[in-house]
């Protein structure tokens, strides 16, 4: 009754949180058991071999599926599957040899209890690859449970050692029916830790959501001030250098005006990758308005941050958008600022990139208005040597 429950808890998981790899695989292994304990509660209104069989070889099914699924969901590299394969196989002849040719409920209980303890110990390994941070919590509390069930199985091994099994185990005294209790309960603590991680896997990816650019996968506004302010107080208590840079596309409004804003879409997206690309692993890119994109440099002082600025510069200045027939480049304005003790958090620091953005988009702007008069107001010098080259 308590498997069946059970089950229906993670038929419902399943439903809830159906996009997520491995969770099908968790229900199967919620049915085996199921399955495995009707087949045992059967003894004596079907033959007894397939009582045994199918009650031992399910359950050792089950605890397969258990493997698989939390492989898939991890998304862990290297399938090492095979072994369980193996130990289904070696538990298949252990139970035709102790449960139907040469019948034998201690050694096949033996045998059944230590084929359950290879697969949940190889499911513990399994569960303490887990690196994600936001599931480490939930992942242990699991490798506990499971891991107890390891110690149940020993437990149940060396009391046959000392004290034996009755021929039949429905008529199993006090120690046994004790072991099956506590089997049951740590069985529900693994499927009630499997639907935290679930559920721990989906508030994780609400929360990247929250602070993540949908369009160009940098982070947004939000998520540069959150990670922002973790580095900004790290840098300070460990005397570390930091600069951050506000990035602003040239005239982005031309594109969007004249090609649309799907192609103003693609601009983004081909820029943001262009500026991924150019920076190192720890740092962060975000896109912060609509042609607004911001870098922060942790342990990066200004002499360095200033190369990674023209790297960049030049970079997105030789980067063709393309979308379909759409073909262009764009330029971008920088500003830099260096993180300084008056300084105290993000919005601080992206004020002062913003004043030097501002200011060099003003330098910009007198350069290109002093070429444009230089074309159209020649000096007489020029006028002159033009007027004789033309005479001439």
């Amino acid at each position: 009754m308590l498997l069946a429950l059970y089950t229906l808890l993670t038929l419902a998981n399943s439903w809830l949180y159906r996009e997520t790899k491995g969770v099908n695989w968790f229900c199967l292994y919620s049915l085996f058991l199921l399955s495995g304990a009707i087949a045992i509660a059967l003894r004596g209104q079907i033959p007894a071999p397939v009582s045994i069989l199918g009650g031992t070889l399910l359950v050792v099914v089950g605890y397969a599926c258990l493997y698989q699924s939390l492989h898939d969901f991890f998304g862990l590299e290297g399938s090492h599957s095979s072994f369980q394969v193996a130990l289904l196989l070696l538990a298949t002849i252990a139970m035709l040899e102790y449960g139907w040719i040469q019948p034998d409920t201690g050694k096949r209980l033996i045998a059944y209890s230590l084929i359950l303890g290879l697969q949940q110990s190889h499911t513990v390994l399994l569960l303490l690859r887990n690196h994600e941070p936001a599931l480490r919590i939930p992942s242990m509390s699991m490798a506990v449970m499971v891991g107890a069930l390891v110690i149940s199985n020993s437990v149940r091994i060396l009391g046959i050692l000392l004290h034996g099994a009755p021929d039949n185990y429905l008529n199993a005294g006090p120690f046994l029916v004790w072991i099956l209790l506590v089997n049951t309960c740590l069985q529900w603590g693994a499927m009630v830790t499997y639907i935290w991680l679930t559920a721990a896997r989906l508030r994780g990816r609400l929360e990247a959501q929250a602070i993540t650019d949908p369009l160009t996968g940098a982070l947004n506004r939000r998520g540069i001030e959150i990670a922002a302010g973790k580095r900004i107080l790290l840098c300070k208590r460990d005397h570390q250098p930091l600069s951050a840079i506000v990035v602003d596309l040239d005239d982005f409004k031309r594109v969007n005006d004249t090609f649309g804003h799907h192609c103003g879409d693609a601009t983004l997206i081909t820029i943001a990758a262009c500026l991924r690309n150019g920076i190192r692993p720890g740092d962060l890119l975000a896109r912060i308005g609509g042609d607004e994109f911001a870098i922060l440099l942790p342990n990066t002082p200004l002499s360095e941050a200033i190369e990674i600025i023209e790297c960049l510069r030049h970079s997105v200045k030789h980067t063709e958008i393309v979308h379909g027939s759409f073909h262009t480049r764009v330029s971008a304005s920088f500003g830099l600022a260096e993180l300084e003790p008056d300084v105290e958090d993000w919005e601080q620091l992206s004020m002062r990139c913003d004043k030097h953005l501002y200011e060099e988009k003003l330098t910009r702007s007198a350069a290109l208005s002093r070429q444009s008069a230089a074309w159209t107001s020649p000096s007489a010098d020029t006028i002159g040597l033009t007027g004789r080259t033309a005479l001439g």
